[in-house]
């Protein structure tokens, strides 16, 4: 039986592929039935289909190609205004009530606003923004377009007053609003602008709607910095609209995620607030990324649903899944693979063959990152609502988006903004017993007492882990449960905790990082009429107390309980090995080829083993040799802590990949550098012959 789930991915098992002959790398007609079964628009929810995951929230209507007369691949001022007409009268109501021009939802949100926050409550609807020109506003045109140290301002022009009724009545359809956008003092004409997002957007007043940006709308080559779409994120359930900046920004010093910058939005004249613009998951994400624009890319949307399996047909894979870039067979017989492999590989083999599947130190990173920030629509919490990326070599790459409900200001059970409770954190999942950890059952259950994992229900929303290992034998956690059932890398997992909670989120880092981005929003925050929460909200996100200390439910104080949380763990003690000074050294061999000498310094725990995993090239699994130390101290007695390796030769213009990995032998706990380990490994290039 196929028993699928939003994402745990990987909780799928396939009669054909049970065998663990086949654990290594199933041929690619061997499947269910014999089918080649998938394609675009196969299944609910699917790619072109209706009723993806998620529910209704994450529905759209097609109605380009039924209104667009000319064929230009748009709708005009004209066919718009037919769509608008035809979507009054036709389009199925979703969502909280029914919008000017027949758009879901309505462009006033929730009635006052987002729940718990009086500021909120008490905003005046007809309040209008400053008005802001070009000519107010510093310009960046030699800063990246992810710069986190400045707040670039975007302008937004639209020709029609009823920009915002037009805006809503073409949410969650296929259809894009043409505006004119300048930049740094560039102007880009025809940007096909949509309101974005699920609760961000019901949750909103029309003035604070979360966007996206298609610079090349009409213009096929035209982009923004090399960036051809950006969404523009409200910060919903955010008072400080720092969160998902942060989540960027310590996400990208050890693993490959979407980059976050903050932005000022000015819609035609009129000053909207600050925004989070996040780096879309498109070729050119993978560009910046990976070096390649090669590749399938997944979507595993948000799924509230809770519904069970969806038998053995294996085309219910589309209804959980959506293929964002070109439609074909191996990219879904990829994933099938994948889930094969974790689902039947023997724990004893799991280390050798789930490598070849699937990116294991990126998906670590990105498990470890959801874990340390606590992330209230993450995988521990619904193990939903993240991208896939499939390399050239098929091997698969997790990447979080939607990260705004990080470190929640209630703690890791309470209740947040947005949902049943009132302000703080995320809710409890309904029934969960103490004790059994927040967010879903005791360990091996479904919620409601369903057996967890193949067969059993779908993880409803929960909430984020409180605990390192939080989670980790969850049935219905499975890409969780398999890889730290593995020992090196459950010891790797924990080494990337103990990195977040003692570099990136030290009380010194993180402090300094917050404080810099509070000062450039500030005074914009504060004249910010349209604010979801108010400047009062925003102030109490980094208040502090009569000591000077970060005051409860502060940004600074939930942070510094993640990481008291993190380092008092009792999985996390013992002794750890420290690995530092990499050098290496490149030896021209008489043939033309490149030998390189690695080396580094190991110290910390006594007994320890370092290890050299490298690849030649890009994307594929690493090999791994241990690193000798035969250097001599003093009296002769002992090592001196150098261990090398010479890899082999490689000719000019390959390239190597690696990273080292020092393991005490009496814990099992491991230091890597860089700290990225092979996530973002040391890439090294043999020298081109001189000409």
């Amino acid at each position: 039986m196929i028993a699928t789930r939003s994402l745990p991915l990987f909780a799928l098992v396939l009669p054909a592929l049970c065998s663990p002959a086949f654990a290594q790398d199933p041929p690619p007609d061997q499947r269910p039935g014999g089918e080649r079964p998938f394609g675009p628009g196969m299944g609910p929810g699917g790619p072109g289909g209706m009723g993806g995951p998620g529910g209704p929230m994450g529905q759209e209507t097609k109605v380009l190609a039924q209104f667009d007369a000319n064929e230009n691949g748009r709708l005009d001022d004209a066919e718009r205004q037919e769509a608008r007409a035809w979507l009054a009268e036709n389009r199925p109501q979703r969502g909280r009530g029914r919008g000017p021009g027949g758009g879901p939802g309505g462009p006033g949100g929730f009635p006052g606003g987002p729940p718990g926050e009086e500021g909120a409550r008490n905003r005046d609807p007809d309040a209008k923004g400053s008005p802001v020109k070009p000519g107010d506003v510093a310009s960046y045109p030699d800063r990246p377009l992810f710069d986190p140290e400045i707040v670039r301002t975007i302008f937004v022009a639209f020709p029609q007053a009823d920009w915002i009724e037009e805006l809503t009545a073409f949410y969650r359809t296929d259809v894009a609003v043409p505006a004119t956008v300048a930049v740094d003092g560039v102007t880009y004409d025809n940007v096909g602008v949509s309101f974005r997002g699920n609760t961000s957007y019901m949750g909103a007043p029309p003035h604070k709607k979360p966007w996206d940006l298609a610079f090349d709308h009409v213009d096929g080559k035209q982009n923004l910095r090399g960036v051809r779409n950006l969404d523009l994120i409200n910060c919903n359930g955010d008072p400080s609209f720092l969160r998902e900046v942060l989540h960027g920004w310590v996400s990208n010093q050890f693993f490959p995620a979407p980059r976050v910058a903050l932005v000022r939005l000015v819609v035609n004249g009129e000053d909207h607030g600050i925004y989070a613009a996040v780096q879309q998951f498109d070729k050119e994400f993978l560009q910046d990324h990976y070096g390649s624009k090669q590749g399938d890319r997944f979507k595993v949307p948000p799924d509230f649903s809770g519904n069970g399996g969806l038998g053995e047909d294996p085309k219910a894979y589309a209804r959980n899944y959506q293929l964002k870039s070109k439609a074909n067979d191996a990219a879904w017989q990829g994933l099938v693979d994948l889930c094969a492999v974790l689902e039947h590989t023997p724990k004893d083999q799991l280390e050798r063959i789930l490598p070849q599947h699937l990116d294991v130190d990126g998906a670590l990173w990105f498990l470890a990152v959801d874990n340390a920030l606590a992330d209230d629509d993450g995988y521990h919490s619904r193990a939903s609502d993240y991208l896939l990326y499939r390399d050239p070599k098929g091997r698969f790459h997790l990447t979080p988006r939607d990260n705004n409900e990080i470190l929640p200001a209630g703690g890791a059970r309470g209740p947040r903004p947005g949902r049943a409770g009132g302000p703080g954190g995320p809710a409890p999942f309904p029934g969960a017993p103490d004790g059994q950890g927040p967010g879903g059952p005791p360990p091996g259950q479904g919620p409601g007492g369903a057996p967890g994992g193949p067969g059993g229900r779908r993880g409803g929303p929960g909430a984020a882990a409180t605990s390192p290992l939080q989670m980790a034998d969850r049935a219905d956690r499975p890409l969780l449960r398999k890889l730290l059932e593995v020992p090196a890398w459950r010891q790797r997992y924990l080494a990337n905790l103990r990195e977040l909670a003692t570099t990136a989120l030290h009380e010194d880092v993180i402090g300094a990082r917050l404080e810099s981005w509070r000062k450039l929003i500030d005074p914009l925050v504060a004249q910010d009429v349209h604010s979801l929460y108010g400047y009062e909200a925003f102030q109490r996100s980094f208040a502090k107390d009569e000591q000077g200390k970060p005051a409860p439910r502060s940004l600074l104080a939930v942070i510094a309980q993640r990481r008291q949380a993190i380092l008092q763990d009792p999985a996390l003690q013992g002794s750890w090995p420290v690995v530092s000074d990499l050098a290496t050294k490149a030896q021209l061999g008489a043939d033309g080829s490149y030998t390189l000498h690695v080396s580094c310094r190991a110290g910390g725990a006594k007994d320890r083993e370092v290890l050299l995993h490298h690849d030649v090239g890009g994307f594929g699994s690493y090999a791994t040799n241990a690193m000798r130390d035969d250097g001599q101290s003093g009296d002769g007695a002992a090592g001196d802590g150098v261990h090398a390796f010479a890899l082999p030769p490689v000719p000019s213009g390959e390239t190597w990949r690696f990273w080292i990995e020092a393991v005490a032998a009496e814990s099992g706990h491991v230091d890597c550098l860089p700290p990225s380990g092979g996530a973002i490994p040391v890439i090294w290039v043999a020298p081109k012959k001189a000409k």
